[in-house]
């Protein structure tokens, strides 16, 4: 007997959203991973680096648009923080539709708007129009988690947070890729080539998507959309050539001859929806696991954006209190290039160690890393090592910790989960300018960054681990 959601009981809901999740989980074992999650995986990574392009940018708009628009130095650091602003707004929004209408056409405006207002960004006659183009890319760079589960929503437990970590190598390649436009751009032309050249990518991945992505079955699932889930499964079952196997074609006949009512209990309008998800992030339930990664999230934003402002300001070839568009060019591209091998480095850890130990050891670097400059080793080649070492270390802290996430939560509530966490770092992302690029010493910035990334350490020690769990 088919169960109306409205009318169900808390018990029978449970149960319903268990069977459901298990059915999915069935078809994800059964098919594997093969051509079409590497697919994904290489698709979806281009979309991190992207995402990582329009971010570093900002490292290097900080002083060339300062110098060009003679900005104060309050003016120059909010071309950093409306980004950040942006993307918040963003978030706030993906999340709330993404868990109602549907993962797929959130990713797809995500690329199509960066490309289009970090273009337009490059053609700003004043300081005025910069930063409101700026912001508008933040409001799509804003919905970048979502994206991320939808991948996380289609992996058996024991790749998916190897897999996922890939992506984080995207953005790695992403901000080494902003680094060396820079190098080719600056010395020859201007910031304004600069940032045409870091809004391609976003427009090449936009059309890939277009052309590649499906909906999360899983999410079509938790929606009573079965039918369009069975025919995503055949599929992804026929590109990774497992369609004729009998376990696979048995698992997705039960998905589509499953109950067809969503155990998602929720009803109203799509505010009032989006309000009763993001008060059950603070229920009895997932409050003490929402607490917490509010802290990580909110710490790493400002330690991992800190350290990346920290190597321009240190490499900037200008005195600390003006404004020059010229950099260390080599010095910034060997010290980003960190990003590459913390992100490598989980890679093969991620789900042999677990997710909170790769968390913890990984924040613990970063402040180990980060120490010599708190106590003022900020010039010559030691500096190096202690940037490169933190950047690693911070790049592999943040990743661990996006892979966390989209496993802590259940699917219907999984992207306001997500996106709510990613709004919370990007408050800590827009404080890191102020903190980094003001009036602080590189010594007193450091030691805030110091303290982030200790509190995250411990934050993270708190929750469960779930490396080869079955997502929920």
């Amino acid at each position: 007997m088919q169960t109306n959601p409205i009318h169900a009981s808390p018990l029978e809901d449970g149960k319903d959203a268990l069977a459901s999740e298990q059915e999915v989980d069935d078809v994800i074992e059964a098919i594997g991973t093969g051509v079409w999650q590497y697919a994904l995986i290489v698709l979806l990574g281009a979309l991190f680096l992207a995402d990582s392009v329009e971010v570093s940018l900002l490292s290097f708009l900080y002083e060339c648009v300062g110098a060009a628009f003679d900005l104060t130095t309050f003016e120059a650091a909010s071309v950093v923080s409306v980004v950040f602003g942006g993307e918040v707004v963003g978030a706030l929004v993906a999340g709330a539709v993404s868990d109602q209408a549907g993962r797929k056409g959130v990713a797809l405006v995500s690329g199509l708007g960066v490309a289009v207002f970090g273009l337009a960004s490059a053609y700003s006659p004043d300081y005025g129009t910069f930063i409101s183009f700026r912001g508008a890319v933040g409001i799509f760079l804003g919905t970048f988690a979502v994206p991320f589960d939808l991948l996380a929503e289609m992996l058996p437990a024991k790749t998916r947070g190897q897999a996922l970590i890939w992506l984080e190598v995207g953005w790695a390649l992403g901000a080494m890729y902003a680094c060396a436009a820079a190098w080719v751009a600056l010395p020859i032309s201007s910031w304004r080539s600069l940032t045409v050249a870091c809004a391609a990518p976003p427009a090449f991945v936009f059309l890939g998507l277009l052309y590649c992505l499906d909906e999360s079955p899983r999410f079509l699932i938790d929606q009573g959309r079965r039918a369009e889930a069975a025919a995503i499964f055949r599929r992804v079952a026929a590109k990774n050539g497992s369609s004729n196997d009998p376990a696979v074609v048995a698992a997705i006949a039960k998905v589509a001859d499953g109950e067809s009512a969503p155990p998602d209990a929720a009803t109203g309008s799509s505010l009032t929806i989006a309000k009763q998800k993001l008060a059950e992030l603070f229920d009895a339930k997932l409050g003490p696991v929402t607490a917490p990664v509010w802290v990580i999230w909110f710490c790493f934003g400002l330690n991992y954006y800190g350290i990346t402002l920290l190597v321009t300001r240190i490499y900037a070839t200008g005195d600390d209190d003006d404004f020059k568009c010229t950099f260390k060019y080599g010095l910034i591209f060997a010290t980003f290039s960190a990003e590459l091998l913390g992100a490598l480095a989980l890679v093969p850890t991620i789900d042999l160690f677990g997710r909170v130990p790769c968390q913890v050891a990984t924040y613990a670097g970063t402040c180990a890393a980060l120490l010599p400059l708190g106590l003022g080793a900020t010039d010559g080649p030691f500096d190096f090592v202690c940037l490169f070492i933190a950047l690693a270390a911070a790049t592999a802290s943040c990743s661990a910790t996006w892979v966390h996430v989209a496993e802590l939560y259940p699917t219907h509530v999984r992207s306001t989960a997500h996106t709510a966490a990613y709004v919370v770092s990007r408050l800590g992302a827009f404080l890191s300018s102020y903190v980094v690029d003001s009036g602080l010493s590189v010594v007193a910035a450091t030691w805030v960054l110091i303290a982030t990334a200790a509190l995250a350490a411990g934050a993270s020690a708190t929750l469960r681990e779930t490396a080869n769990e079955r997502l929920v």
